[in-house]
């Protein structure tokens, strides 16, 4: 009987359908799919966003998610049923407002579908449903809407599945990232600055709740960090030379004589783009065997698939990689195409 009035009481504490939720814990992933895997998170929902109910699956809220998005780093798209896709390599934040300074409700991972709702600006109102862990929402009193501040709670998605991130106290002086890597941000709540590659060896300088300032050294391609047209693009490095010496050239901007063959979408076991990123797929024509793949940017995609098989085209572009994942081969993210 105890058992019983137990399951009536956790029952009722459920959010129903048409109710809103929101986020009671610091982050927490928002999925395609009511499971948890490494290939279908869509974004990290932040603590105070408020989402719709729109269904329940055992322990999971299918939920809606709206906020504003800077246009520039969305393209549009026909995946799906969806209007626009997150373009931008290292995604982008979601904010409450179309303010740079709005609140960020979500931050994004590259690749994302999305319904656009209306624009204002620079900025997009956009519409995504998926799936959140219930434990980490509370349903909003009075029906919800607009995000507010909440003590965090439980940790995020099933704890048996996915481990919590450690606690200030249990973070050393040096950082090793590991798994798919992580977002290097300008402050706990700011926009991004760069994407760490797994292994990246970072020192602790001070710590704020469950985040960490770091600093890194390294080195970059000056050549890489030149504008567009101040950039001198090279005819007299090859696509052999690229693939031989990839992190080298990585940045370094060419133009190539490439021969056409095809504009193909990329699927998603091709890492180095974003899941149906269009990529022009050529022939190289420096007397090596071997291909090049060239990332489309959507105000230049019409062009490209007006080419013909076969046809010579002189393409400029910046080295993306020099040797792709899947088959080893450079890959350019377009630029000028004649």
């Amino acid at each position: 009987m105890s058992l019983l009035v137990f399951g009536l009481i956790a029952g009722s504490a459920d959010p129903a359908i048409g109710q809103s939720v929101r986020i009671s814990v610091p982050e927490e992933n928002f999925r395609k799919e009511p499971r948890v895997t490494s290939s279908n998170r869509l974004a990290t929902v932040f603590e105070g966003a408020v989402l719709d109910v729109e269904s329940r699956q055992g322990r999971w809220i299918r939920a809606t998610l709206e906020g504003w998005v800077w246009s520039p780093s969305v393209s549009d798209t026909d995946r799906d049923g969806f209007d626009l896709i997150v373009s931008n390599p290292g995604g982008e934040n979601l904010r409450e407002a179309p303010q740079a300074e709005a609140r960020r409700v979500a931050r994004m991972l590259r690749g994302m579908l999305l319904d656009r709702i209306e624009r204002q600006g620079n900025w997009t109102r956009i519409r995504r449903t998926a799936w959140v862990w219930s434990e980490s929402a509370v349903e909003v009193e009075g029906g919800g809407g607009g995000v507010a501040p909440t003590e965090a709670t439980a940790s995020a998605d099933p704890p048996a599945q996915e481990e919590a991130p450690p606690s200030p106290a249990e973070l050393p002086d040096r950082i090793l990232v590991s798994g798919e890597g992580v977002q290097l941000h300008v402050s706990p709540s700011g926009d991004t600055l760069a994407a760490l590659q797994p292994d990246a060896d970072l020192e602790v300088l001070a710590r704020q709740g469950s985040w960490a300032r770091v600093r890194l050294e390294g080195w970059v391609w000056v050549p890489s960090t030149l504008p567009a047209d101040s950039a001198m693009a090279s005819e007299d490095l090859s696509s052999a030379d690229v693939t031989a010496n990839p992190d080298q050239y990585r940045g370094r901007q060419v133009r190539w004589r490439l021969q056409f063959v095809s504009v193909e979408r990329a699927e998603p076991t091709r890492a180095d783009f974003y899941e149906g990123e269009p990529f022009i797929l050529a022939r190289a024509s420096d007397g090596e065997q071997g291909f090049v793949y060239v990332a489309v940017p959507p105000e230049l995609l019409l062009e490209a698939e007006g080419l013909r098989p076969l046809q010579m085209i002189e393409v400029v572009g910046r080295v993306r990689t020099g040797r792709s994942a899947l088959m080893g081969v450079p890959v350019l993210d377009l630029i000028a195409l004649n």
